[in-house]
């Protein structure tokens, strides 16, 4: 009896051991075909993924283009945590008009993955900013340009308000998607928001929920991971299936582990930390409504989490050289994941052209 349990135990684990052996195998063969389809072969064009010594640490950036003396793209990602380079393919139809440039920040993706949680002590708005400040001065030498593109998604549009108002000097223009304008501001609107979807839907079970965590302010990062919960299962569908939809874009990602992708879905646990109580009170309008480079604004008109109606009502009230604001149809608060060709042509017909007279020295039309 005893050998019989021997023999099926040592049986089921070889059985194992070929499943898992398999899954690997195939993963490893998915990679090795994605990284194939998303090769560059232009004479003038760059594909490069470092760890660049900023802040003090050394922080993953990815840098792919079809010609570098396309316009640069300095993208910087939402969460605080939520780093979106393991999505890198989804804008390889950027890369033939751009140099797109994928900062994993200080405790996100391969960054959190390369240094562990204690290289997120301390940080800050002000902090990841200045280290915002440090590559774009890094890539303006790396990649011989004057002045750079700053595109910012959520938390990234955090960063890069700061940034281009500390240093606009090194930036051709500011372009922000799923913008962040007052977290105190819009928080009980998104809260408001999520319960009418709710009571709509007769979602007891979430109305339940977020009657528990009550109205913000919140106290703990809980009641914000609560209701943006329940807010993501009733929202549009593209935002309700981006997690689904984005699974395998980062399963077979070229040159991501299975711990750099186990990393980078743990990092916002340890950024959200540090950052929660001195986010609470964020308010761009803090910065001054005065800007001395060109503003895009460019939102998911049907954006739950940073409502365009409130991005809009900012965007009235900057003063800039040149701006404009764009509400892209159909799309929410990742409408630069979700849709990333339409972006891509307001990129090519409004950014891209004011962008290069800025960088040349232009006037801005």
């Amino acid at each position: 009896m005893t050998r019989n349990i021997l023999r099926w135990t040592l049986g089921i684990l070889g059985i194992a051991v070929l499943l898992v052996a398999a899954a690997l195998g195939y993963r490893a063969w998915r990679q090795h075909e994605n990284a194939q389809a998303l090769a560059i072969h232009t004479p003038n064009g760059i594909e490069e993924a470092e760890f660049i010594r900023i802040g003090g640490i050394e922080q993953g950036v990815q840098i792919r283009g079809e010609d570098r003396s396309n316009p640069v793209i300095l993208f910087r990602h939402g969460g605080p945590g939520s780093s979106e380079s393991a999505l890198s393919s989804l804008f390889r139809s950027w890369e033939k008009h751009f140099t797109v440039v994928m900062w994993d920040q200080r405790c996100a993706g391969k960054t959190f993955a390369h240094n562990g949680a204690a290289s997120c002590k301390g940080m800050s708005i002000e902090s990841v900013a200045h280290e915002g400040i440090e590559l774009a001065e890094n890539l303006r030498h790396h990649l011989h340009k004057h002045k750079i593109i700053a595109l910012g998604h959520s938390w990234g549009t955090m960063i890069g308000a700061r940034m281009v108002k500390e240093r606009p000097d090194l930036f051709s223009a500011f372009v922000a998607t799923g913008l962040v304008v007052s977290i105190p501001e819009k928080e009980p609107v998104i809260y408001a928001g999520t319960m009418a979807r709710l009571r709509a839907a007769h979602a007891k079970k979430g109305i339940k929920a977020l009657e528990a965590v009550g109205p913000p302010p919140y106290k703990t990062q809980k009641g914000i991971e609560v209701e943006r919960d329940w807010s993501e299962r009733y929202d549009i569908p593209s935002e309700r299936d981006l997690y689904s939809n984005m699974t395998p874009v980062v399963a077979f990602a070229p040159g991501w582990s299975l711990w750099d992708i186990y990393a980078m879905l743990h990092a916002s646990e340890y950024a959200d930390a540090e950052t929660f109580d001195a986010d609470a009170d964020y308010d761009v309008r803090k910065l001054g409504l005065k800007f001395d480079l060109p503003v895009f604004v460019i939102e998911g008109a049907e954006d739950n989490i940073t409502p365009a109606r409130l991005a809009k009502d900012y965007f009235d009230t900057v003063q800039a050289p040149y701006k404009e604001f764009v509400a892209i149809p159909n799309a929410g608060h990742s409408a630069v994941l979700t849709q990333p060709d339409a972006f891509l042509r307001i990129l090519l017909t409004r950014v891209r052209p004011i962008a290069i007279q800025n960088e040349n020295g232009e006037s801005h039309g």
